[in-house]
């Protein structure tokens, strides 16, 4: 077998490795040109498998090239598009966090309740019920202990804004959550979303109730940072990784 159809067989079966995963997403993943010390042993392989005292374990051989070829695809393509899929949703730098353009879906505030005084609410779900929302996005389950300490709904501040700020505590502990309803208006040019403190590293994507949302930390407390509909959702709050996944799960419950 010549060097030119063992460049072409190795290339072919990782493209076809390639396509069984991806099908035709393939299309829509990014170039990537294999390294020479990859292909040369990928060639090896092939070659090795073409050997005439080999020939009852070329399909294995191929079947292994295929699973190689496969593997390297996945860790550098999974890798690549799964960092660049949490890059839509958010940008961060080794200190802030905020969502990224175009996750957010506006409202018009014609189709909210807005009143023209803000009333009193005993919690958050029943805040946003008044206002009409109806999307998920309040924990129905906390740590024990905590318990609401105060409630905030700012509609005056921002005329294309809606905050519902809500603080419980649990002695020194607390948790902190703002829903930040963004609406429709004339003339928007770009999205203004709000910056969140945190420590340094990546965020770490958590799903749930079909929603992607960015957990992290800031000095040390836990961190989530999320979008639903027209809702921009943060959670800050004295609890552990597990605690806060909890939380985030019952929103959908």
């Amino acid at each position: 077998m010549t060097d030119q159809v063992l460049d072409d067989l190795a290339r072919r079966v990782i493209l076809d490795a390639a396509r069984l995963e991806y099908g035709d997403l393939l299309e829509e993943l990014p170039e990537h040109d294999f390294s020479p010390e990859f292909e040369r042993k990928m060639k090896q392989l092939i070659r090795r498998a073409d050997h005439p005292a080999r020939h009852r374990l070329l399909r294995t051989g191929q079947l292994v090239a295929a699973l190689v070829a496969l593997l390297l695809l996945l860790t550098v393509a999974t890798a690549a598009a799964g960092y660049d899929m949490w890059r839509m949703l958010a940008e961060w730098t080794a200190e802030k966090i905020t969502l990224a353009p175009g996750q957010i879906e506006y409202i018009d505030p014609d189709d909210l309740h807005i009143p023209e005084e803000p009333g009193e609410y005993t919690d958050l779900q029943e805040a946003l019920t008044a206002y009409g929302l109806n999307r998920s996005v309040v924990p129905k389950w906390l740590p024990e202990g905590f318990v609401l300490e105060e409630l905030i709904v700012d509609n005056e501040s921002n005329p294309n804004l809606i905050v519902f700020a809500s603080l419980y505590c649990r002695g020194q502990d607390t948790i902190s959550s703002q829903i930040s309803i963004h609406l429709e208006y004339d003339k928007r040019t770009h999205d203004n979303f709000g910056d969140i403190c945190k420590d340094e590293g990546d965020p770490v994507p958590y799903e749930a109730g079909g929603i992607t949302h960015l957990l992290t930390t800031n000095a040390g407390r836990s961190v989530a940072l999320w979008a639903n509909g027209p809702a921009e959702c943060f959670i800050n709050g004295a609890v552990t990784t597990e605690e806060l996944k909890q939380m985030i799960d019952s929103i959908y419950e």
